[in-house]
Order: C-alpha cells, then structure tokens, then sequence
C-alpha cells in the first residue's frame, strides 16, 4: 500500500517544481540572460540591496503645494471649530482657548507628518522596474516589473495645475487600483516617464510573448501534465497486481471449499 501511494506524493511535487523552472526560465528570458545563467547562485554580499539604488526625489515645488494644503486645511478647520465652539455651543472663554489651542497643536501635527511624508517619497527608473518609497513612521517600498505593467495615466488636480505638476499612477495586470501612485512630478518630466514605461512594458511584452519562451513554456506544462499520468498508470498497474496476487488464493480456496454437485449412485436393490 506505501509502494503505491509513493508514486502519487512524487507527482503532486513534481509540477511544482517544474512550474518553478519555468517561472525562472521566463525571468532570465525577460533579462537577456541564458537559461543556464539564471541557476547561478549568488552570495549574500552580492546580493542589491534597495538602499544602494539610488532613487529620485520628486520635485521640489510638491512640499510648497502639500504644506499649502495643509495650512489652507487646518486654518478652515480651525475657523469652523472656533464659530462652532463660542457662537453655537456658547462655550465660555475660559475654556474654549484650551480646546482650540489642542485643536490647533493637533492640525500643526498633521501639516508636519504630510510635509515629512512629501519629502520622504523617491522612485527609480531601472532596466527591468520602476521603484518607489514612501513613508515617515511607517516605511513603504513598491517594486513594479514592467512584464507587469499595464496602464499609465497621469492626473493633475486644480492645486496640482497651479504648481505644473502631474501625478503618475502606474497600474499592473489583474488590479483594480493602480500599483504606484506618484506625485509631485513636473509636466514635462511626467510625460516623458509616461512614454518610457510604456516603451519598456511593450519590449518586456515582446520578450515575454516571443517564440522561444512560448516553446519553452508549452514543454514544460507537457511536462508536468505527463510526468503525473505516468506515475499514476505505474501506480495503478501496481495496485491492480497486488490485488491480483490477493485475490487468486481466495478464488482457489472457494472452488476446494464447493460441495460436489454429482449424485452417488444409488445402492441395488437385493433380491430375495
């Protein structure tokens, strides 16, 4: 019984490492590389590290619109909370100056996080990636192949039209909100970005969908569609032989254990 379930535990690995192969023979195809090359293993200190690429800061004139923002925010704010307090709760001097002074330390907290979260934001334009980083307290660290992109739009809302700038939303297949959201980037520079990851997202395409890869791909799944019917068949003509060699014992056995059907013949008759 383990002689047969053996066969099928080796198939249900065997896809999976096949698939393996595949996805990493499709990567060094999208790199340019060989195959072969792509089973090299690398040392730990060889390893590239997302801090030692050097990224991009966006433009300088996003932290001017961002504190803008925040200042017109927090003084509306402020307004509201202030009419609200003294003239419609008719709450006394005494101790609306407490609660507005918290409220007012509150929103300074906020405009500095959004301020610091605006300088905090870089990218990077690689050969095979765009990268993007983010984050004050709270660190975010995007990477978006381009076999994986595919749309780009830029938009530009009324504040963002009055500093010249753009935000590029990068979104990747199968997702409904876009990947990488990037802000703060000077017209010109947007758009010229725009046209070079649809560029790079069209080659990475061509590479991923040419002739060689699709062969590769289609012998691989043959592969791994054939290697576990192949178990399974040597697995069922095992089990099939063991029950026969179970079963024939059984058969003879029944066949001694029958009664004889033929009658004895009958004693003569003596004659007196």
């Amino acid at each position: 019984m383990e002689d047969s379930i053996k066969p099928h535990a080796e198939s249900a690995t065997q896809p999976a490492s096949l698939a393996e192969d595949v996805q990493t023979q499709a990567h060094a195809l999208t790199q340019g590389l060989p195959p072969a090359l792509a089973h090299a293993k690398q040392d730990e200190t060889a390893w590239l590290s997302f801090d030692q690429i050097p990224l991009t800061l966006v433009d300088e004139r996003h932290y001017s619109q961002v504190m803008g923002e925040s200042i017109i925010g927090s003084l509306v704010l402020l307004t509201l909370a202030s009419l609200f307090i003294i003239l419609v709760a008719t709450v006394p001097l005494l101790i609306a100056l407490p609660i507005l002074s918290a409220l007012a330390l509150v929103l300074s907290t906020i405009c500095y996080f959004r301020y610091a979260h605006a300088k905090s934001i870089g990218y990077g334009v690689c050969e095979n990636e765009l990268l993007m980083q983010k984050g004050v307290i709270w660190f975010k660290r995007v990477s978006l192949p381009y076999t994986r992109l595919q749309h780009i739009s830029l938009s530009q809302g009324p504040i963002e039209r009055k500093f010249g700038l753009h935000t590029l939303k990068c979104f990747s297949a199968g997702s409904g909100s876009a990947e990488i959201e990037l802000p703060g980037l000077e017209s010109r520079t947007a758009e010229k970005l725009r046209q070079h990851l649809l560029a790079k997202a069209g080659i990475a395409s061509q590479t991923v969908n040419s002739p060689q890869a699709q062969e590769l791909a289609a012998e691989s799944v043959q592969e791994a569609v054939a290697a576990p019917e192949d178990n399974s068949i040597n697995g069922t003509e095992a089990n099939s032989g063991a029950k026969a060699e179970n079963v024939t014992p059984h058969t003879v056995t029944t066949e001694a254990a029958q009664p004889s059907t033929e009658s004895a013949p009958l004693p003569a008759k003596s004659e007196r």
